[in-house]
């Protein structure tokens, strides 16, 4: 352990105020360029800055005073903070200092900043400046403070959260396992690699294997960016200059290293409590952390720390994503839209997880479905529609255009016939008629696209030119200013990102990133539009030339392929992997030839729908609620990027094949109004609900499970069920029906189709029935307005 910091008595520790260092700075450029005019840390998330979650956390945590760090923009964190609740004129307790470190290039250097801090006396909680939590620290920092005692070596306790390996949180670039000791939740070791090329072993230390009978190897927590820290910490940051990371660099460091005696704890949010013993004779309640000894145990009383609750920081666009439907879901409740930290807008929550703030215009014939964030005073026109999507102030959905599972900042337009597919779109952006933005594309403030045009997928595009073709740190902005981006002579270079256009063709194109000789600043509109205003940003093309060896280039496309993977909407199938990427070398217990072969044939599709089978088996066998089997199934088809379609069809596959056919109908009716809800979250439209009952249709005709002799009453009695349990309208079963009738197909069973026309008769006349009361209604209040006017 580092001398001098920290061998201080611990009760003098505990009555220090709880301090707080916030990292605001990213020192990475995995959300370029959407920082080119702020921070990170001031992005929306939920039209709510980032920093406003992690501030609010440290607040409720019972944090006097945090430490922000920064670097980029600088000057707009501390306007924004000066005019804030956090402000000296706010009403807020908790004091913020910001420090400027100008020099930094990482977290290390950050940290080696604020070392020498004379107001850092005692333990502190560090976190990034994007961390999204519900959790009170207090007791956590307190335990951890008191373990000290217990192991003198303790100077980290790391937040760590559950994650199944299909979990949207998880990290698709990294694979992490985490060497545990169960009876003190002592972390022993780490191992993160690159998930490609695809690590298939992971090296463990013999004294590691020998210090405890009992080792968990786990490869399903994710780290939370939040850590409960002692003196040493940083102390051990500045006598080393190898750290610049935290988990890869500085907790692998010290946990490998043979010199430093350093112990590091963890705290696994679960959703279970672990029992500790609190000690009633010591400072703020706590005497030990884990297993006490005899003479201990007679003076303590049993106490419970919580491992529930929500914590995840926003490292990348992929978990930008993830947080944003969490939190838009109400899985770290309170943390909600209806609940925002900032004073200001108010929304309202509506049915299917909409938020709606003041004034906002919905069309008649406008189509809001669920996991909706609408801003004030956006706007979506008659026949457009909008799903699991945040709309930030004053934006535009133009008629007939979609948008799904995107972010709008504010004052975006998105003309007519326009699409938007999983993107990210800053400030003030137009989006013209008929544009369609594939997913993962990244659109910073001030662009213009269209009209007419196809932004393919991954595609960054900025009003300013990228300064070179490499790109550059989110952390170095403070140097690239707006004289320098609308004024420079240098050349640039534009090409499209992974995969969609070759260096030749951005050579050719580079001179469209260059004022012409009238002075008039050209855009790349061959790529943006007629009318577009921006420029697409150089990426690497993934796809390399046979001939190419050489080790840096191969290096390089390593580098874009797990950026690709941090990216919003992306997943392995968008990435070329080559054959070595997917197996080690035989010799070092690689997979067999046919072991190769096998996994080769399997697609993305058989891949993804085995998995999401197999969720849906586990929902069924744990008896799972609706609400959290469908943000499992959820969660499969975003990470394996499976089709809505394919979803739909699997889960109705899956939950039919859960009825009993010896047992009809009471069977159907007891699976259905079980399991029913999930295939209500898997439609979204009336067009939906007609193809369910395609599903339907073609699972009794054709599944192999049932017998030929049970077919048509399967059928029978499962259409009035879905009715009855609202999964779809009459109006759908009625349009399946006549469409059957009208327009006899192959793909449809006659024999079927007759078995529902009782039910489909009664549905018609139901309708004529509503009809005709109606129109006397009508009548009655025509004829009264008519009398009224007479006298």
């Amino acid at each position: 352990m580092a001398p001098g910091k920290g061998t201080g008595n611990s009760k003098v520790d505990l009555e220090e105020e709880l301090k707080a260092i916030v990292l605001a700075d990213s020192f990475d450029e995995l959300f370029q360029p959407l920082t080119l005019n702020r921070p990170r840390c001031l992005l929306p998330l939920c039209n709510v800055p980032m920093i406003e979650y992690t501030l609010e956390f440290l607040s409720s945590s019972g944090v006097h005073e945090t430490i922000l760090i920064c670097k980029s923009h600088s000057e707009k964190l501390q306007a924004y903070i000066k005019q804030s609740k956090w402000g000296h004129g706010g009403h807020s307790s908790m004091k913020i200092r910001i420090k400027v470190a100008r020099t930094a290039e990482s977290v290390g250097d950050a940290l080696r900043d604020v070392d020498n801090d004379p107001s850092l006396r005692s333990d502190f909680i560090l976190c990034t400046g994007m961390v999204v939590s519900n959790m009170d620290l207090s007791r956590l920092v307190a335990a951890h403070m008191a373990n000290k005692r217990h192991d003198k070596d303790h100077i980290m306790t790391v937040l760590l959260k559950e994650a199944s390996q299909t979990h949207r949180l998880r990290d698709k670039s990294d694979e992490t396992v985490y060497l545990i000791d169960p009876s003190s939740n002592k972390l022993l070791g780490i191992n993160s690699l690159p998930s490609l090329p695809r690590p298939k072993h992971i090296s463990i230390q013999t004294d590691v294997v020998m210090s405890c009978p009992e080792i968990e190897m786990r490869a399903d927590l994710v780290d939370a960016n939040v850590y409960i820290c002692s003196l040493p910490v940083l102390a051990l940051f500045t006598e080393n200059f190898d750290y610049q990371t935290m988990s890869r660099d500085f907790i692998h460091g010290i946990l490998a290293s043979d010199l430093l005696e350093s112990a590091i704890y963890t705290h696994i949010l679960s959703g279970t409590s672990t029992l500790a013993f609190e000690g009633t004779n010591s400072h703020n309640g706590f005497d030990s952390f884990g297993e006490l000894d005899a003479s201990t145990t007679a003076e303590a009383e049993l106490d419970f720390i919580s491992h529930s609750g929500y914590a995840a920081g926003v490292i990348d666009t992929s978990a930008y994503d993830a947080i944003s439907r969490d939190l838009i879901g109400r899985w770290a409740y309170p943390l909600c839209p209806d609940s925002s930290p900032v004073d200001g807008s108010t929304y309202s929550y509506n049915r299917g997880c909409v938020y709606k703030a003041q004034s906002v215009f919905l069309g008649r014939e406008s189509h809001v479905d669920r996991n909706v964030v609408l801003g004030p005073e956006s706007h979506v026109a008659d026949f457009a529609r909008v799903s699991e999507a945040v709309l930030g102030a004053r934006c535009h959905v133009g008629e007939y255009s979609v948008v799904r599972g995107s972010y709008m900042f504010n004052d975006v337009t998105i003309g007519k016939g326009s699409t938007i597919e999983r993107t990210i779109i800053g400030e003030r952006v137009v989006v013209l008629d008929n544009v369609v933005l594939e997913r993962g594309c990244i659109i910073s403030d001030d662009v213009t696209l269209g009209p007419n045009v196809r932004i393919p997928a991954f595609t960054y595009i900025a009003r300013k030119r990228p300064q070179s073709t490499n790109g550059f740190s989110d952390d170095d902005m403070d140097s690239y200013s707006d004289e320098e981006s609308d004024g420079d002579d240098r050349q640039y270079q534009s090409a499209s990102s992974v995969g969609h256009r070759s260096h030749e063709d951005a050579d050719n194109n580079g001179a469209a990133n260059t004022s012409n000789s009238a002075g008039i600043e050209s855009f790349d509109t061959g790529a943006l539009g007629s009318a577009g205003v921006g420029y697409v940003w150089s990426k690497i093309n993934q796809s390399s030339d046979a001939d190419n060896n050489d080790d840096d280039y191969t290096a390089d496309i390593e580098d874009v392929k797990l950026r690709l993977l941090r990216t919003i909407g992306s997943s392995f199938a968008d990435i070329e992997i080559a054959e070595t990427e997917l197996r080690d070398d035989a010799s070092d217990g690689g997979l067999s030839t046919d072991q190769e072969q096998a996994t080769e044939s399997i697609s993305s599709m058989e891949i993804f729908e085995r998995e999401l089978r197999l969720t849906i088996a586990r929902a069924f066998e744990k008896n799972h609620s609706v609400e959290d089997a469908a943000f499992e199934i959820s969660n499969v088809r975003l990470s394996y990027n499976g089709d809505q379609n394919d979803m739909r069809r699997i889960v109705i596959q899956e939950i039919l094949g859960n009825i009993n056919l010896d047992e009809l109908p009471g069977s159907a009716k007891k699976v259905l109004s079980r399991w029913g809800g999930i295939i209500q979250k898997c439609i979204s439209s009336r067009i939906e609900q007609v193809d369910a009952i395609d599903i339907v249709e073609r699972y009794c005709a054709l599944d192999p499970t049932v017998d030929d002799d049970l077919r048509s009453r399967l059928f029978r009695q499962t259409i009035p069920l879905l009715y009855e349990f609202d999964i779809v309208e009459d109006l759908a079963v009625i349009a399946w029906y006549n469409k059957a009738i009208d327009k006899p197909s192959e793909k449809v069973s006659h024999e079927l189709v007759q078995k529902i026309e009782v039910f489909v008769d009664w549905l018609n006349e139901s309708e004529d029935e509503a009809s005709d009361e109606d129109s006397s209604n009508n009548g009655a209040s025509a004829q009264s307005s008519e009398e009224s006017d007479d006298e």
